[in-house]
Parts: C-alpha cells; sequence; structure tokens
C-alpha cells in the first residue's frame, strides 16, 4: 500500500498559517532600532530643543558602551553651546500577549520608565511587534555657564615647598690625621 503524498490534506496548515499571520504583531520580537530623544534645558530650566532620530542598534536589544559614550560626545554641543549629562532614561515596553487585555481593562500603570545610573551597556528586553515605536532612550542635557569662575582669595591654597629646613651644609673636618 503506497501512501500518496499529493492528495494529503493540508488545508488545515494553510489556515492556520492565515490565522498566525493575524497575530504576529502581537509576539515578542527583538528590537533593532529605538527612538532616541534628546532634551536640552537652558540655564532658566525651560526646555530649549527637543530631537528625535531613531537609533539602528549593532546587536539587537543592546547599546553598547562606546556607542553611547559617541552619541553624548555628539549631542552634548548644539548651536556652538555646551551643555552636560543629567540623566539617561530607557523606556521599554516589555508588556507579554496576554497581558495587554488586563493592562487595558484594570487601567493599571506599571512603569516602563527606568533610570540609567551608570553609562554602560544598555539591554533592552524584547518587545511585542506593535510597541516596538515606543520604546525610547532620552537624553537629557542642561546648559553650561560661559562664565569662568572667578577665584576667591580666601579660599586658595598655600604653596609647599619640598626641600629641608637645613639649607647649611656642613662639612666634617678631620681632627685626627696620621
Amino acid at each position: 500500500m503506497e501512501f500518496e503524498y499529493n492528495n494529503l490534506d493540508d488545508d488545515w496548515i494553510n489556515n492556520f498559517e492565515n490565522s498566525d499571520k493575524l497575530y504576529k504583531d502581537l509576539y515578542k520580537d527583538d528590537l533593532y532600532y529605538i527612538n532616541l530623544i534628546v532634551l536640552y534645558i537652558n540655564r532658566e530650566n525651560e526646555i530649549d530643543k527637543i530631537n528625535q532620530e531613531s537609533l539602528l542598534m549593532s546587536k539587537p536589544n543592546t547599546i553598547f558602551y562606546n556607542e553611547i559614550l559617541e552619541i553624548l560626545k555628539k549631542k552634548s554641543i548644539d548651536n556652538n553651546k555646551r551643555y552636560t549629562l543629567i540623566s539617561i532614561l530607557k523606556y521599554n515596553i516589555n508588556l507579554d500577549s496576554d497581558e495587554i487585555k488586563n493592562y487595558l481593562q484594570n487601567n493599571q500603570n506599571p512603569s516602563y520608565l527606568s533610570v540609567i545610573k551608570n553609562i554602560d551597556s544598555i539591554v533592552f528586553d524584547r518587545s511585542i511587534n506593535m510597541f516596538h515605536d515606543l520604546n525610547d532612550l532620552i537624553l537629557i542635557f542642561y546648559e553650561k555657564s560661559n562664565q569662568l569662575k572667578k577665584k576667591d582669595p580666601n579660599n586658595s591654597t598655600k604653596k609647599i615647598y619640598l626641600r629641608s629646613l637645613n639649607t647649611n651644609k656642613k662639612t666634617i673636618k678631620n681632627i685626627y690625621k696620621d
């Protein structure tokens, strides 16, 4: 008895693939890019400028230390003004597909925003496909002052000279000669 592969009913496979395409956006996937948002704050504590761009990651879900330093160096100067970094924030939505319904119905507000305390490689969690556009890295810069610091005469250190107290050299004479 020979089994014929041509007469096999494979419609159920096609139906499953078609229905699976509907839910493809609800599966977690690696992040290949994020939004980089840069906030510039002036000396009056007002937002001076906001830049937003896409940042392509060299490895999925990870921004390496040297990439972060390069970004910080490029973004620290804007319109011939120098800025210092105040904070780095990571916004990463790592909601599971089965939690979406509960999230919407219960009005729970889990915090997806986290503060990056150390400048090191930043790792993002995998995210649902439809939320990929919402994952951000936020850099907040504050304007440096251009004024030179005035020297306070009362706040100066005294010079310290490193030498011996006795600067006169004495020679010892031989009293006893042979």
